[in-house]
């Protein structure tokens, strides 16, 4: 994987600042998504993408406060976060879609996916 760009350090550092303070739920696709951000130390609630229907995970994740959709960055991923936004703002939810879109312009050269995040965050520690 290639390095992020210098630039995006300071970025990258406030993002990860952001998720460990949310105090909404986040919504990630799977088990190993959620462990890496766990790893970064994010103690906020974590729905897991299953096998039930997106608008009953949306209906769940409607009873907090703020809502963070944070699928992975590649067109699944994408369109997951569509169809979920969609949903949750059916439900009248707060829904953070811009910390997807903000990772997505910094590192989306350096990941696949979130679970990722943890082993790029550990790469970038000492440009902090």
């Amino acid at each position: 994987m290639k390095a992020m760009l210098p630039e995006n350090y300071k970025r990258f550092e406030i993002l990860i600042n952001k998720l460990r303070e949310f105090g909404g739920v986040i919504i990630v696709e799977g088990r190993r998504d959620e462990v890496a951000l766990r790893k970064l130390g994010v103690e906020t609630g974590i729905i897991k993408l299953s096998r039930l229907p997106l608008s009953e995970i949306a209906l769940t994740a409607s009873q907090y406060h703020e809502v963070m959709v944070l699928t992975d960055l590649d067109k699944k991923g994408e369109e997951l976060a569509k169809k979920l936004i969609s949903y949750l703002e059916g439900y009248n939810c707060r829904v953070d879609s811009e910390t997807r879109k903000e990772l997505k312009r910094i590192a989306k050269k350096d990941i696949k996916g979130i679970e990722d995040l943890y082993s790029l965050y550990l790469r970038t520690l000492s440009r902090f």
